[in-house]
């Protein structure tokens, strides 16, 4: 039983929720006790403060009468004091002739009383015939005689007590309730944490679909929530790309593999000539080159979609990224017999890597020159469009099937098998598009097909938006 309970008491303490609630809630138990101690001083020094008033008030105005009267009048008032029972439980006087006798009063006479100046004291008297402590003023009459007038403290101490019971009392409630705060804290905060760490434990054995559950409270844990989601769709993206990339490997370079291995075992015979060994080793080392640049591009794709910077972002300009891959492409385009053309609404600054950004334009510009045909228009833009700065290139060819267009993107799918490729152009501008915060949407063209690259407003990426200028065109 002990030893249950040492593992309990080590299991509470051992939670960072419990010391976090318990260190703020002992914090917030010393500020009361701090507030209640200084309350406490205060209540007494006012009391007290009240009492000498009292006092003061009561020795001036029997001051007053001696002045007016004498002693005869000053005994005569002392004694209408002590027989009118109000206060007189409390109350304390006396009068000293000037040999020291007492003259009125239900207190004591002591020496200390004689050579007293006038400035209050605490002290101990007897109050008829019982000890009491007071606090008292005396002071010397004009004769010589002595005035003494006093108060009992008794009430003092009575609601000083009281207030000590009451901040020991509100002491303790406030340590029990401590305790209990940071035990249910603990088992809410528990409740909360018990979400992320099934799911972690789910998603570490392989159930890349869990998610967090989430809270309907938009606080801080809804946020984490919010947050660890995010990752876990990413890592799930990942993953799948991943498995997507190892498929499409095994599946689409298999058979080129295969291929040059036959060639290399038919290399292998001895009744071949020189020219024809030559003309076959020509023709496998074009095959692995293809095969080199194929893995090259999915190793790259890999990296955009890991979300790795090659070099840090810097300020560019996508209308003029456009227009020098524009520039680029024209002899290409004049060769295919395609009108090529440019034109941009304004600026359009951002952050990103303008050698990235060229080469998502441009595989978009050689798609739109390869498939669009002879004779074809294609027209690259460089706009704001609802807020986004969109970079557009669209043709007038025989544009995509909706079927087909469903798949454009994926790794290794080419529209059209007499198009020369590997099918992983549009994919890499996808995944360059998602590491500058972009999107690349297709659309039918009518006739022809719309290729955009979207990005989100430019105040979002922390630069001055576009501002509108004339229209540029370039053919």
């Amino acid at each position: 039983m002990r030893r249950r309970l040492a593992d309990m008491l080590q299991a509470v303490w051992g939670s960072v929720a419990f010391r976090l609630t318990l260190n703020y809630s002992l914090l917030a138990l010393l500020t009361s006790l701090v507030s209640l101690a200084f309350i406490y001083h205060q209540t007494v020094r006012i009391l007290e403060s009240q009492f000498s008033r009292q006092v003061e008030i009561t020795a001036q105005r029997m001051s007053a009468h001696f002045d007016q009267g004498g002693l005869p009048k000053l005994v005569t008032e002392i004694t209408l004091e002590l027989a009118d029972h109000v206060n007189t439980d409390t109350e304390m006087f006396l009068l000293l002739d000037p040999a020291g006798r007492p003259l009125a009063g239900n207190i004591a006479p002591e020496a200390a009383f004689s050579a007293a100046d006038g400035a209050g004291m605490t002290r101990t008297v007897s109050l008829r015939g019982r000890p009491v402590h007071g606090y008292l003023v005396a002071r010397k009459l004009a004769d010589g005689s002595v005035l003494v007038i006093g108060y009992d403290l008794r009430d003092l101490h009575e609601i000083t007590g009281l207030i000590k019971s009451v901040s020991l009392a509100a002491t303790g409630v406030i340590a029990i309730l401590v305790l209990l705060g940071a035990y249910l804290f603990r088992r809410a905060l528990q409740r909360r944490v018990a979400g992320i760490r099934s799911t972690a434990a789910q998603v570490g054995a392989g159930e890349l679909t869990r998610r967090v559950p989430v809270h309907h409270r938009q606080d801080e844990f809804a946020l984490l929530t919010d947050d660890i989601n995010d990752m876990l769709d990413r890592i799930e993206r990942l993953m799948n790309g991943v498995r997507n990339v190892s498929d499409a490997v095994a599946h689409h370079l298999r058979t080129p593999l295969t291929r040059i291995l036959a060639q290399l075992r038919s290399a292998q015979r001895t009744d071949i000539s020189h020219a024809e060994m030559k003309s076959r080793v020509g023709q496998l080392a074009s095959q692995i080159e293809d095969l080199a640049s194929v893995s090259g591009k999915l190793l790259q794709i890999a990296e955009f979609e890991s979300g790795t910077r090659r070099k840090k972002f810097e300020p560019v300009r996508l209308d003029v990224i456009a227009r020098d891959v524009v520039e680029l492409y024209e002899a290409v385009a004049e060769h295919e017999g395609v009108e090529l053309r440019f034109a941009a609404s304004g600026p359009l600054p951002w952050q990103g890597d303008p050698d990235l950004l060229a080469g998502a334009v441009a595989n978009l510009v050689d798609n739109a020159l390869k498939y669009a045909g002879r004779n074809a228009h294609v027209r690259v833009t460089a706009a704001l469009e609802n807020g986004q700065a969109a970079l557009t290139v669209a043709d007038d060819g025989p544009g995509l099937p909706a079927g087909k267009r469903n798949r454009i993107g994926e790794r290794f799918y080419r529209a059209s098998s007499d198009v020369p490729g590997y099918g992983l152009g549009l994919a890499t501008v996808i995944a360059i598009a998602r590491l500058h915060g972009a999107r690349l949407e297709f659309a039918d063209g009518g006739p022809g097909f719309v290729a955009r690259l979207l990005f989100p407003a430019p105040a979002a990426n922390g630069l001055r938006a576009a501002v509108p200028s004339p229209d540029i065109a370039k053919s």
